[in-house]
């Protein structure tokens, strides 16, 4: 991948880059070690003769003469070079001198005990190992520090690719996926450390995108598709309406029609909301007696019976907005369609049943189909549909059946 091998590179170019530096700072470090621990050699030298020499004046009819060869004393009766005189003030202790030639000269002040004073020059040219020696030395450290920097860049390219390698592989994993419609499974997504918090992050962010998507996609197809034909038969009515008035079974079918779009407009907007996918514990018996409640008057009204074959301690884990418009609509389909004023829910197992008489004959095949209506239904065709949006919603499985004039709706509730 482009983007993450030019990150490597900029890891890498940062890390060698700040090898580099450190070489060069380490040799330039050395070069000066070596310089100061030569001069301070030489300093310490000459101290120590300069001691010798004052130590020796102190002596009767001493002559102070120097130890070493390319060491000289000039006293008040010598003449010291101008050159020499200029360099070593009469306010100075000591002082280093470069001739215009390869000779090298450190001056120090002797001071004897008559108040007198004398400089001791020492030429130190064949001293110098290091001065003399620089070339040998800048090979040696430039050797030594080529060979480190290699070391290290080798280092640094294998900590920056071992570095880089968990965001490499992350890129990757999102780029193969992020086409797909399932939701995405990144790596290091559970690892404790800053790499599986954005792994996890940036998986459920994802996973939410697609989600919302997916909702935004589905609500479109569905009030496309599920409105159109309540549409057409308000349109048609009202175009009959203003040439004649409406009859009473108009204006009953219009209001029905109305209700049921209004219906069907609430359970998709449920479905699109990302608030309908937080799940929580419901009492199953205790929640269809409520619902029942709700619709009380219409089935007092048709003097419906509805017996609950289930006990109190059935529960089901799942958003109570989507199962008040599952249970509504299951229950609203057994008033409008059942041939005798009686509704069986009975949980069986992991399954929730309700049953009611019919004489119509059910297609099994297209009764969960958008727009399937039964002979004289005044919905829009689309409770069974609806319901089976709701429960993949839920992550629920919805069947029918029918045998013996029985029609069965059937809920698995195993998710």
């Amino acid at each position: 991948m482009r983007e993450t091998s030019k990150l490597q590179r900029k890891v890498f170019a940062i890390l060698g880059g700040f090898t580099l530096l450190l070489c060069l700072v380490f040799f330039a470090i050395c070069m000066m070690v070596a310089y100061v621990v030569e001069d301070h050699l030489l300093d310490n030298l000459l101290a120590g003769e300069v001691r010798h020499l004052e130590q020796q004046a102190q002596w009767p009819d001493s002559i102070p003469e120097p130890r070493l060869p390319y060491l000289t004393l000039y006293t008040k009766d010598q003449i010291i070079p101008p050159e020499l005189r200029t360099a070593l003030p009469d306010h100075t202790e000591k002082a280093e001198w470069f001739s215009d030639s390869e000779f090298h000269f450190h001056l120090r002040r002797v001071h004897f005990s008559d108040n007198s004073s004398a400089v001791l020059v020492a030429e130190v040219s064949e001293l110098l190992t290091v001065t003399r020696q620089s070339s040998q030395l800048l090979w040696l450290f430039a050797s030594a520090c080529a060979l480190t920097l290699l070391l290290a860049l080798y280092c640094a390219y294998r900590i920056s690719h071992k570095t880089i390698a968990p965001v490499v592989t992350l890129a990757k994993a999102v780029k193969q996926q992020i086409n797909t419609d399932s939701e995405i499974s990144l790596p290091y997504n559970n690892e404790q450390d800053e790499i599986g918090y954005l792994a996890s992050t940036l998986q459920e962010t994802i996973n939410q995108l697609k989600q919302t998507l997916r909702r935004e996609t589905e609500f479109t197809r569905d009030t496309s598709h599920e409105l159109r034909t309540g549409l057409t038969i308000l349109k048609g009515t009202l175009t009959l309406s203003q040439n004649r008035e409406m009859t009473k079974l108009e204006k009953t079918e219009l209001l029905e029609t109305v209700t049921s779009m209004e219906e069907t407009v609430k359970t998709l907007l449920a479905l699109a909301r990302s608030e309908s996918l937080k799940p929580e514990n419901i009492p199953l018996r205790a929640f269809l007696e409520e619902r029942l409640l709700v619709q009380h008057q219409a089935l007092a009204q048709k003097h419906f019976k509805v017996d609950l074959k289930l006990g109190y301690k059935e529960r089901a884990l799942a958003n109570r907005l989507l199962v008040t418009l599952l249970f509504d609509n299951l229950i609203s389909n057994a008033l409008q369609h059942a041939s005798s004023p009686e509704l069986v829910i009975a949980y069986k197992g992991d399954t929730l049943c309700f049953e009611n008489a019919t004489d119509n004959q059910l297609d099994l095949e297209t009764a969960l189909l958008p727009g399937q209506k039964k002979d004289g239904s005044d919905g829009i065709g689309q409770g069974l549909f609806l319901a089976k949006r709701i429960c993949e919603a839920l992550n629920w499985t919805i069947s029918v059946q029918y045998r013996k004039n029985i029609y069965q709706c059937a809920l698995s509730l195993t998710q």
